[in-house]
């Protein structure tokens, strides 16, 4: 669950945001940039994808002849990174929300977690995905699907702002072990938020 002193946060900085013109509501022309944003997302989850495949497997090395101590996890990392970041932006700019200027991922995030994890938004857009997919809602009840994709929008919105972290503070002198985890870890998460993304869009 996204704590009360990070949704205030979000809150305050989106106002800012708006006042300094880095962030815009209502903006006509950004659903029109949707289909850009997720193809982004799908290249750069495709290509953490590769690079992990790339990095753990000998056999590949030697067919690319990359040298058997190629890793690229900490790619793997941004590249993981990037899917969410432009899924992101794709949800904004389907409600008409703009992120602009040199600390677009910053204000990106805060606006995903002010527009949609304080609001419910996503949850509620969850909520609609699932009611046209599931032919048996009445058995699981409004009320539990309601808390399930409350869940299910917290943990979304907060793997992307964990990985939007992870991506500024990765430090580059790391075992190859433990980098590999963290690519690993990245990956997962950024495939779960580009799918759950992608079934709103």
């Amino acid at each position: 669950m996204i704590d009360k002193e990070r949704l205030n946060e979000a809150k305050r900085n989106v106002k800012l945001y708006m006042d300094d013109g880095l962030l815009r509501l209502g903006d006509n022309d950004a659903p029109r940039f949707v289909d850009f944003f997720m193809a982004n997302a799908e290249s750069s989850l495709r290509t953490a994808s590769i690079l992990q495949e790339i990095s753990d497997e000998n056999a590949l090395k030697e067919t690319l002849k990359v040298g058997m101590d190629f890793e690229s996890y900490l790619w793997v990392i941004v590249s993981s990174y990037y899917a969410m970041f432009y899924a992101a932006t794709a949800i904004l700019a389907k409600q008409g929300v703009r992120a602009t200027g040199q600390i677009v991922h910053k204000v990106t995030a805060d606006a995903l977690i002010h527009f949609f994890g304080s609001n419910e938004k996503l949850a509620k857009l969850l909520e609609q995905y699932e009611e046209a997919q599931a032919v048996g809602l009445e058995l699981v009840g409004r009320e539990e699907l309601m808390k399930r994709m409350q869940k299910k929008a917290n943990e979304l919105i907060i793997s992307y702002e964990g990985e939007r972290k992870k991506r500024s503070k990765f430090q580059y002198d790391i075992g190859v072990q433990a980098k590999r985890g963290y690519a690993q870890t990245s990956l997962e998460r950024a495939k779960d938020f580009v799918f759950e993304i992608r079934k709103l869009i």
